[in-house]
């Protein structure tokens, strides 16, 4: 790389000496400059002495004193040696250079390769003798410690017995990793090629290959650093990157390793996890401006043995291995102009138990039981939006495979397709303002038109209905059917001034909904229109001046709506929210509403919240009682903020469902700019995670069959039972940032399962997480270990991410 060549010999006396020169090689210029306080001449040898400075070009040789040689082309400088050619920077006690065969021979030199700056200005600044500011001008993109190297070409060369290091301007990185090796090819802005290489971290060897191959670029094919890990669930996992470059807008890794695996089969009973071989791939694209995406696969072949897919702890009769497995994800994003946008998210796994055998979480912990999939075409425009979209979830409560298999499986709807076109509110007349929605969309399972759950409308696989009703491939009483629903809402609203102190805000809206069920044929309507009102204001006053003014404001509001009446068909079956949205005999509720607000002035327009205090009381006028009664609360004092929310509806005829919501948190920041943190929250839940997302997505079957409650005969023992009971959780964490880098951050979770029936308090998980980033940014260690109960496993993982080497780890 440094067309070193050097490197034009001269000398010097005080004026300059014009060295002639008969060579051929265009590198040395069409003149070698040497300047220096002192000179002679002997024969063929040039002697300069005091600021000695070979020029040549962009190459510049500085030193205390400097001989050349013109006839063997041998140029020797001794003290303070200073070498730069074309954007590399040397520094030696010593340094002789033979312009023949391009060899320049340093003891214990050590040499910069610079990036972000001009070779011409790194070139007047050794000229100048700004050896300092030569130094810190630009950045280093790596260095190298050698006593000799030749020169290969313009732009690369041959280094023996070198120590080499990626840099990024941040000296400690020099000092935290480093590659010996006997010898090495280096290509600045390509690569560095390595023979017998050591990789050592902070002076101690950890890695010893025959050949090793650095990328010098972020886009350069080659070898990644082993990735290792573990996990309770798979044990001790190790694979090896290869990274390809497929052009300047594609790139792929392939990562093949083997997962050794953690528990035995040889109980007779099932385990979760995976061991075996496997190869992950991961292909990335950007083409063109608003264009990007991203496909990522693993495949393996798990030695384990195969379980029932009704559970993942009871093992098939005469099991044989799992064999073949794999999961794959894409993301696509696309700008297709003139308002035009698609996406993609799409992910899918090749049986249902393969996300619980990659996923160290379980029970409650796990909050999935379906993995959805999504693609999107729409056009946004300043007053309007138009999508087509298709909507896919995959059951992970079971084993079966995603293709084929047993025909017992639930049946899962999916959303193929949906139309859906908006025009947001907009000004009509005087106050009015107007919006409307247009949805057409299609529930239907794939490959079939019925649910088949039996006339109880449950599908269970181990039970099946007592009449046979369940799977017999007929439309029963009970059962779902594919459908296509037309959905129209148009909504009307006005707004008024009443005497300067309140808002008046009317409303009137129609929903009409048509259906036609594919099995059956039928085709049904249901019609309603809802009328509403909202009535609000605002009280406020400011509190001091300046920068230290604190505004209270009060907000009362009082809202009613009413649909008087359902045409039509009054009870659809219920696929989703919008069948559940209004009960046959309609409705007429009420709302009342207080909200405060404190806020402060922060710089001369901003605004920092201090405090908020919510109420709301929800009221049903056609039956006459109270409704949910909601609050939320905020308060920021100093470095504490707290939260709390809660939901109460103390006049559900459902006694255990009363205590809807309940939550509460509070952190507090020690010290400033979050360098230490403590935080505590509360929560009351519901164990199960199906019944915490059934309410908002009921494309899958109805809810499972769960153990009898407690009173009823269930045991606290028994971990359906528990999975159906509330739980309140208490979570815990402390975390430090400090301003070196170092990062330490630790985090519980207790819980207890419905203490009026099961008194059952568990440590549910604690984790430890520390990480070191150094001002410079140019490496990262993270580590974090968990300990996980039911079963009781230890997680770890440890990360070393260094710029320009790689990572290692997981």
């Amino acid at each position: 790389m440094f067309g070193l060549v050097l490197v034009t010999l001269a000398l010097t006396t005080s004026g300059q000496l014009h060295v002639p020169t008969t060579s051929p090689d265009a590198a040395l210029g069409p003149e070698v400059v040497l300047s220096g306080k002192l000179f002679s001449k002997e024969g063929t040898l040039f002697r300069a002495s005091g600021e000695a400075v070979l020029r040549s070009g962009t190459t510049v040789l500085r030193a205390d004193e400097m001989t050349y040689d013109q006839e063997t082309r041998v140029a020797q400088a001794h003290g303070n040696v200073l070498l730069v050619f074309n954007g590399l920077i040397g520094f030696a006690k010593d340094l002789t250079v033979n312009l023949e065969t391009r060899e320049v021979t340093a003891p214990g030199a050590t040499f910069y390769q610079k990036q972000g700056v001009a070779p011409e200005v790194l070139t007047e600044l050794a000229a100048r003798g700004e050896a300092l500011t030569l130094e810190q001008t630009g950045s280093n993109a790596f260095s190298f410690t050698t006593d000799h190297f030749r020169l290969l070409g313009d732009r690369a060369y041959q280094v023996d017995n070198l120590s080499f290091s990626a840099s990024c301007g941040c000296d400690v990185v020099a000092r935290l990793w480093r590659v010996s090796a006997s010898s090495a090819t280096l290509e600045p802005g390509e690569r560095a090629s390595f023979s017998s290489p050591t990789v050592r971290i902070l002076g101690v060897p950890l890695v010893w290959l025959p050949l090793l191959s650095l990328p010098l670029t972020n886009r350069a094919t080659g070898l990644l650093f082993p990735e290792f890990g573990s996990t309770g669930l798979s044990g001790f996992q190790l694979a090896q990157p290869l990274f390809l470059t497929l052009g300047q807008s594609y790139d792929m890794t392939l990562a093949p390793g083997y997962a050794f695996g953690s528990g035995s089969d040889s109980s007779g009973k099932g385990s979760l996890g995976v061991r075996g071989p496997f190869l992950n791939s991961e292909f990335r694209y950007t083409p063109a401006e608003g264009v990007n995406g991203r496909l990522w696969m693993r495949l393996l072949y798990d030695f384990k043995l195969e379980r029932s897919p009704l559970d993942p702890n009871v093992l098939e009769p005469d099991a044989k291995q799992r064999g073949p497995r794999g999961w794959g994800s894409v993301e696509h994003r696309q700008e297709l102009g003139n308002g035009w946008h698609t996406r993609a998210d799409v992910t899918l796994y090749s049986d249902g138990f393969l996300f619980a055998d990659l996923t160290p979480a379980g029970g409650f912990g796990r909050s999935y039981y379906y993995i959805p999939s999504t693609a999107t075409l729409y056009h946004r425009g300043e007053d309007h939006y138009a999508g087509v979209d298709l909507a896919y979830r995959q059951d992970i409560r079971f084993g079966y495979p995603l293709f084929g298999g047993d025909d017992l499986r639930p049946t899962v709807f999916q959303r193929i397709p949906r139309l859906l076109y908006t025009i947001p509110t907009v000004p009509l007349l005087g106050p009015l303002t107007g919006s409307v929605d247009v949805e057409l969309s299609r529930l239907s399972p794939l490959g079939g038109l019925l649910g088949d759950e039996g006339t109880d409308g449950v599908f269970w696989p181990a039970l099946p209905d007592a009449d046979g009703t369940q799977g017999n491939g007929r439309l029963d009483v009970g059962e779902r059917q594919a459908r296509t629903r037309l959905d129209v809402r148009p909504r009307l609203n006005a707004t008024f001034d009443v005497g300067g102190v309140l808002r008046a805000t009317p409303y009137l809206a129609v929903r009409e909904s048509l259906y036609l069920f594919e099995v059956s044929r039928e085709a049904r309507s249901r019609t309603y229109g809802m009328a509403g009102l909202t009535l609000d204001t605002e009280l406020s006053r400011t509190f001091g001046e300046g920068a230290s003014a604190i505004r209270h404001s009060i907000m009362p509001a009082v809202e009613l709506r009413a649909v008087p009446r359902v045409f039509g068909e009054k009870a659809p079956p219920i696929y989703d929210e919008v069948d559940a949205a209004v009960t046959p005999d309609g409705f007429f509720q009420g709302q009342v509403a207080l909200r405060q607000k404190l806020v402060r002035r922060v710089g001369t327009s901003g605004t920092a919240e201090l405090g908020r205090l919510d109420l709301t009381q929800g009221v049903d006028f056609l039956e006459r009682r109270l409704g949910e009664t909601s609050g939320r609360l905020l308060a920021v004092v100093g470095p504490v903020t707290a939260a709390a929310t809660a939901r109460l509806d103390l006049f559900t005829p459902n006694v255990e469902q009363r205590l809807t919501q309940l939550s509460a948190s509070a952190n507090w920041n020690v010290l400033a700019n979050g360098r230490l943190n403590v935080g505590a929250g509360y929560e009351r839940a519901l164990g199960s995670s199906e019944r915490v997302r059934r309410p908002i997505d009921m494309l899958l079957p109805p809810p499972l069959t769960t153990t009898a409650p407690v009173s009823s005969g269930g045991s606290c023992s028994d971990n359906a039972t528990l999975d159906a009971r509330p739980i309140d959780r208490v979570l815990f964490n402390a975390g430090t940032s400090l301003p070196f880098g170092l990062g330490v951050n630790y985090g519980a979770e207790v819980y207890r399962r419905d203490p009026a029936r099961c008194d059952v308090v568990q440590v549910r998980s604690q984790t430890l997480s520390l990480s070191y980033t150094p001002s410079c940014d140019c490496f990262q260690i993270a580590a974090h270990a968990s300990l996980l109960p039911a079963p009781v496993y230890f997680d770890y993982g440890v990360l070393l991410t260094v710029k320009g080497l790689g990572t290692f780890g997981r």
